[in-house]
């Protein structure tokens, strides 16, 4: 649900002094990111202050974009590149009119089975119960990307999931469920704790053609002591966090908010354990789609041109005003608050 009681007065047409990101459940990783990424932010004082809005994660963050009621979101990179490509999680529809600024941590696929379930591998999904997570959501994308890369028919992908998924796979409901997120994760925690369940390898020649078909996929290593009884590396594949933002917002806004985020990601990076490989170069280079204008302005290390002023209008003075009288003083800005 989104905690509406956090959103100002929105408008869709003009940039305003103040930048909502919309993030994802308060649970997750993309909350915290969002805070530490307005935390920086509202302690620059060319920036606009920075305000997070709890959101159901990519796909609402988008629906929030395309109608202007945020500015910045998180969303995860292959539901991106396929909502710009009109296809799987994009309904047919290609999203326009949002960018990336930047890529952030990896978000890999777990594939998280029951210990009795008799899955070992990629080969032993067919025929049980999988959990690919809830229609619309990034589990589910990426989950559907890798069984049709299987070679698995539409007919075949499992749909609905348990309102508790975590549950559901404790009281032996389901066999096998796909997450996406960002490693340490607190669900994978309580999953391979409280389920006594396993992480299974997500390899194998259908896993690198997918790879190699798309931008917004990589190979990713789950390391060994991640997680509780973790001994072995798990090696699996997976997509990105992005940061994005409205194409209409203007590319001397953004090119200021990646040279301050990105000037100061040694602090960025102490706030969240998913930060810590983050490097700036790569950074910039692997986002799935084009930059936004901004984003490719720093790249280039080329301060974009800012918006012609617009002229103001003619006022005439009336006849009995005098000319001192005419003056004042220009309004004061009002300093961002103290974090």
């Amino acid at each position: 649900m989104l905690l509406l009681a956090l959103l100002p007065a929105l408008t869709t047409a003009t940039p305003r002094a103040h930048l909502v990101v919309g993030t994802g459940s308060i649970t997750g990783v993309y909350y915290p990111t969002g805070g530490a990424l307005c935390r920086l932010m509202n302690q620059a004082p060319s920036l606009p202050e920075c305000t997070v809005l709890s959101t159901e994660g990519s796909q609402e963050n988008l629906a929030l974009l395309r109608k202007g009621k945020i500015d910045l979101a998180l969303v995860q990179a292959d539901l991106l590149w396929e909502a710009r490509h009109g296809a799987g999680g994009g309904r047919g529809h290609r999203l326009e009119g949002i960018s990336p600024l930047f890529t952030l941590y990896n978000e890999p696929l777990n594939l998280v089975v029951r210990a009795d379930s008799g899955i070992e591998s990629l080969g032993d999904l067919k025929g049980k119960r999988l959990d690919l997570g809830p229609a619309g959501s990034g589990d589910r994308v990426t989950a559907t990307a890798l069984l049709g890369a299987l070679g698995w028919q539409s007919d075949q992908i499992p749909q609905g999931s348990a309102d508790d998924r975590t549950q559901a796979l404790c009281a032996g409901e389901s066999d096998a469920l796909f997450l996406v997120a960002a490693n340490p994760s607190q669900a994978i925690t309580e999953l391979l704790g409280r389920c006594r369940a396993r992480l299974i390898p997500v390899e194998g020649d259908a896993v690198d053609t997918l790879i190699a078909s798309r931008p917004d996929y990589r190979k990713i290593r789950i390391a060994p002591g991640l997680y509780p009884g973790l001994e072995e590396t798990v090696p699996t594949f997976g997509t990105a966090a992005v940061l994005v933002a409205r194409d209409d917002l203007p590319a001397t806004l953004i090119y200021r908010i990646d040279d301050y985020l990105l000037a100061n990601m040694a602090r960025f990076k102490r706030l969240h354990p998913a930060f810590l490989s983050l490097e700036k170069e790569q950074m910039l280079a692997a986002a799935p789609l084009a930059l936004h204008p901004g984003s490719r302005a720093y790249l280039a290390g080329t301060p974009p041109e800012p918006p012609a002023p617009v002229a103001p209008t003619t006022t005439v003075a009336a006849p009995s005003a005098k000319p001192e009288e005419a003056s004042a003083s220009p309004a004061k800005e009002k300093e961002p608050e103290a974090p």
